[in-house]
C-alpha cells in the first residue's frame, strides 16, 4: 500500500499553471475566496467564467482547473477526468441537477449541452464532493450554470447580450444571444446559441470527420421573493452532422428536449425547502459513413438510439444553533434503447440495448457546523440503483458471425438481468484557520458507485463503450459489483502578502473498480477478431489506488502585473495485479504572465505536459511523449458595454499527441487509422461580446 509519503513527494513535482479569463480588475477577492483571472481558489471549489473564453466545447475549461482533464473524443464531446477518475464516476450537473444522455458511446456528453458562451460559470468541487451534491458523485462533481441574466433593481427592464466568435481553424464559429426582461421579482429570458465548424487540421493533416453543426435553445420563468424563488425552463439541443473521428459512428442527429423546475422557500424562520426537477428525451441517430470515408456496403452501418429520464432532489434545510442540518431525498429514472441497422441490408438488425432501464433512489443527512475558526460537515448518504434490461438478438449476420453472435444472445438472454444495488456513502470534512491568512482543510470519503448500463448489459462485442475511445472492443459482465471508493485529501489555502496559493494532496484506494481486463470469453473474443482483429475487453472488477497532487496559485507582481497557473499530478496503479491504471492524465501544468492595462489586458501562457508512460500494459495501452504549447490571449473593453477578445492557441504550431484523446477509427482522414488524434494546429480566434 502506498503512503502519504509518496503522495507529498507528488506535490513537491507540482509546478506553476495558468487559466485565461476575464480582466483582473473586474475582480474582487475576499478572506476565503481568490479569484484569479476567471477562476476562483479555495478549499471547496474552483469557479472558470468561461463565457469569456474563446473555446466551442465547455469541457476544455476543464483543463484550466486543478485537478481536472478531458477526454476528447470529438470537438463537442468532452468528457470530464477529475484525480484520474471519469466518464460516469464524475458527475457533472446543469443547473445543479443532471441529464439523461442518449447514447450508448457519450456523444452528447452533460457539458455538451452548455456551450461557453451562454454558460454563466463552471465550478468544479475540489476534493471530495459533499453527499448532498448528486444521487452518485464517487469521482467528484461539477456544476454549469446557464447565463439567464439578473431580476431588475428596476420596475421593469429589458437587458441582454449578443456574441460572436471565430477561429480559423475549421472556421468554427458561435453566435449566441440572450433577451431578459424583469422586474425585482419576475424575470424572462431566452437564451440561443448556434455553432458551425468544419475538419480541424493538425500539423499531420486535416482530422476527418471533425466539422459540427449545434443549436441550443432555452426559455425560462423566474420568480424570486424575499421567501421564495422559482424557475421553469424549457430547452431545445439540435447537433447534426458531427464527426467524432474517435468513436465508430459520427452524429446525424442528437434532438434533446429539456424541461426542468427548481424551488426554495422558507417555511419559517429556521426551516427551509428546496426542490429540483429536470426531465429530458434524446433520439439520437448515428452512423459510419455519411461524414466519414464509407466502408464497403456491407459494413454500412446506422445506430438509432433514444433515452429519455426524470432527475429529482428534495430536501428540507434546518438552521441550529450555529449549524445547519440538510435532510433529502434524490434519484434518477432513466430508459435507453439501441438498434443497429444497415441502410443495404433490410435484414440485418442488432438489438443493442432494449428497453434498458436504471433506476437510482437516496436518502441523504448532512450536518455542518460553523465554529468561527473553523468548519465541519459530516455526510450519510443511503442508495438503492435498481436496473434491468429486455432480451436482445441479431439478424442478418452470415454465419459463421452470425452463429457466434446467436450463442452471445442466447446466453444473455437466458441470464438473470434485473440487478440492484444497495450502497452507503459517508463523507467527513474539517476546515480550519492557522492564521489570519491560512487555513487547511482535511476531508474522508467512502464513496460507492453502481455499474452503468453499458459495463452491464453489452453483449456483443462493440466500440460503445460510454466515449471511451481506446479503439478496442468491449463487452458487459452481468456479475459486476459496485465500486468503493475510500478517499483522503489534505490541503491548505494561504495569502502571502502577494502569493495566494491552494494546494491540495489525496489518496484513494478503490475496491472493485470497473475497467476493461482481457476476455476469457471464446465466443465473444472470436467475434471481436472477425470485427476488430483483436481479442475482446471486458468491464470487470479490478482493486485500484489513486494518488496525486494538485495545486492553484497568484502571484501579484505589481497592481498591474500577474503571475498565476495550475498543476496537477494523478497516479494509479491496480493493486491486484501488477499494472497501471488505465487512461490516466500525465503531469501537467501551465503558466501564465498577465499585464492588466486601464480597459484591455494580454496574457501569454506556457503549457507543459509531461510524456505519459506509466501506461497500462495488459490494455497494451501506448504511452505517448510530452509536449509543450504556447497560447496568447488579448481582451479590450473599449466600451462598458462591449469586450473583445482574440486568442492565438498553439502559437509554434507544435506537433503532439494528448495521451487522452481518442484513438482514431474514421477512415478518410489524413490521421490513419488506429492513430493517437492529434492536436490542433496554430489556431487564431477573435470575438465580441455586447451587452445592452
Amino acid at each position: 500500500m502506498y503512503t502519504w509519503q509518496r503522495a507529498a513527494c507528488a506535490a513537491l513535482l507540482a509546478f506553476p499553471a495558468i487559466s485565461m479569463g476575464q480582466d483582473a480588475q473586474e475582480e474582487e477577492k475576499s478572506d476565503d475566496e481568490i479569484v484569479v483571472l476567471g477562476r476562483a481558489i479555495n478549499t471547496t471549489a474552483t469557479r472558470i467564467e468561461v463565457e469569456r473564453e474563446m473555446l466551442v466545447d465547455t469541457a476544455t475549461a476543464l483543463k484550466d482547473i486543478p485537478g481536472a482533464n478531458v477526454n476528447r473524443n470529438g470537438l463537442i464531446t468532452g468528457i470530464a477526468q477529475y484525480r484520474g477518475m471519469f466518464g460516469d464516476r464524475v458527475t457533472v450537473g446543469i443547473d445543479d441537477i443532471g441529464v439523461i444522455s442518449g447514447g450508448p458511446n457519450a456523444m452528447d456528453t452533460p457539458l455538451s449541452y452548455m456551450s461557453p458562451m451562454i454558460t454563466e460559470e463552471l465550478i468544479v468541487d475540489r476534493g471530495i464532493a459533499s453527499v448532498s451534491r448528486a444521487p452518485e458523485s464517487i469521482g467528484g462533481y461539477m456544476n454549469t450554470r446557464l447565463a439567464r441574466g439578473d431580476f431588475s433593481s428596476n420596475r421593469f427592464d429589458v437587458s441582454g447580450t449578443i456574441g460572436t466568435r471565430f477561429a480559423d481553424n475549421g472556421d468554427v464559429s458561435t453566435t449566441a444571444g440572450r433577451l431578459t426582461a424583469a422586474t425585482d421579482t419576475h424575470r424572462v429570458s431566452l437564451v440561443t446559441e448556434i455553432d458551425t465548424g468544419n475538419d480541424l487540421a493538425t500539423p499531420e493533416g486535416k482530422i476527418r470527420p471533425s466539422g459540427l453543426r449545434r443549436d441550443r435553445y432555452d426559455l425560462s420563468y423566474a420568480f424570486g421573493g424575499e421567501d421564495t424563488q422559482f424557475m421553469v425552463y424549457g430547452g431545445r439541443l439540435d447537433t447534426t452532422d458531427t464527426g467524432t473521428p474517435a468513436l465508430p459512428m459520427d452524429i446525424r442527429y442528437i434532438e434533446t428536449d429539456m424541461t426542468g423546475l427548481q424551488f426554495a422557500t422558507r417555511v419559517s424562520e429556521s426551516v427551509g425547502i428546496e426542490a429540483r426537477y429536470s426531465y429530458n428525451d434524446v433520439e439520437h441517430l448515428m452512423d459510419n459513413f455519411t461524414l466519414r470515408g464509407a466502408p464497403m456496403p456491407p459494413m454500412f452501418r446506422q445506430n438509432l438510439a433514444t433515452g429519455s429520464g426524470s432527475q429529482y432532489s428534495l430536501a428540507g434545510v434546518f438552521d441550529l444553533a450555529d449549524a445547519e442540518l440538510r435532510i433529502g431525498l434524490d434519484g434518477i429514472m432513466a430508459d435507453h434503447d439501441s438498434v443497429i441497422t444497415n441502410p443495404n441490408n433490410a435484414a440485418f438488425q442488432v438489438n443493442n440495448f432494449t428497453d434498458v432501464q436504471r433506476d437510482v433512489t437516496g436518502v441523504f443527512a448532512e450536518w455542518t457546523r460553523d465554529m468561527g475558526e473553523s468548519d465541519i460537515e459530516l455526510g450519510l448518504r443511503f442508495r438503492r440503483v435498481d436496473t434491468n434490461a429486455g432480451e436482445v438478438g441479431a439478424t442478418g449476420m452470415p454465419d459463421p458471425m452470425g452463429t457466434n453472435v446467436g450463442i452471445l444472445a442466447d446466453a444473455f438472454n437466458a441470464a438473470r438481468r434485473d440487478l440492484s444495488w444497495n450502497t452507503i456513502d459517508a463523507v467527513f470534512k474539517f476546515r480550519a484557520d492557522l492564521s489570519d491568512n491560512t487555513e487547511w482543510i482535511i476531508e474522508l470519503g467512502s464513496k460507492t458507485r453502481a455499474p452503468s448500463y453499458q459495463e452491464l448489459y453489452l453483449w456483443l462485442p462493440l466500440q460503445a463503450t460510454g466515449g471511451l475511445a481506446d479503439g478496442r472492443t468491449y463487452i458487459g459482465d452481468l456479475t459486476l459489483d459496485e465500486e468503493r471508493s475510500n478517499e483522503i485529501v489534505l490541503g491548505l489555502t494561504s495569502d502571502i502578502g502577494s502569493l495566494s496559493l491552494s494546494p491540495q494532496v489525496f489518496y484513494r484506494d478503490v475496491a472493485d473498480y470497473i475497467q476493461g481486463i482481457p476476455s476469457t470469453n471464446m465466443v465473444a473474443n472470436m467475434v471481436s477478431m472477425m470485427m476488430s482483429g483483436q481479442p475482446a475487453l471486458q468491464f470487470g472488477n479490478v482493486d485500484a489506488e489513486i494518488w496525486g497532487a494538485d495545486i492553484a496559485w497568484q502571484y501579484e507582481i505589481s497592481d498591474r502585473w500577474y503571475l498565476d497557473g495550475i498543476a496537477t499530478y494523478t497516479r494509479g496503479r491496480r493493486t491486484d495485479v501488477s499494472d497501471n491504471l488505465y487512461r490516466l492524465a500525465p503531469l501537467n501544468g501551465s503558466i501564465g504572465l498577465t499585464y492588466a492595462g486601464s480597459n484591455w489586458s494580454i496574457k501569454p501562457e506556457l503549457v507543459v505536459y509531461a510524456k505519459q508512460d506509466k501506461v497500462s500494459s495488459f490494455n497494451n495501452e501506448q504511452p505517448t511523449p510530452g509536449y509543450e504549447l504556447v497560447n496568447v490571449a488579448f481582451a479590450w473593453n473599449p466600451l462598458e458595454v462591449l469586450r473583445v477578445e482574440a486568442r492565438v492557441d498553439n502559437l509554434l504550431d507544435e506537433t503532439y499527441q494528448d495521451h487522452l484523446a481518442g484513438i482514431n477509427r474514421a477512415m478518410g482522414s489524413d490521421i490513419p487509422v488506429g492513430t493517437r488524434l492529434y492536436g490542433v494546429e496554430r489556431t487564431i480566434s477573435a470575438g465580441f461580446m455586447l451587452s445592452f
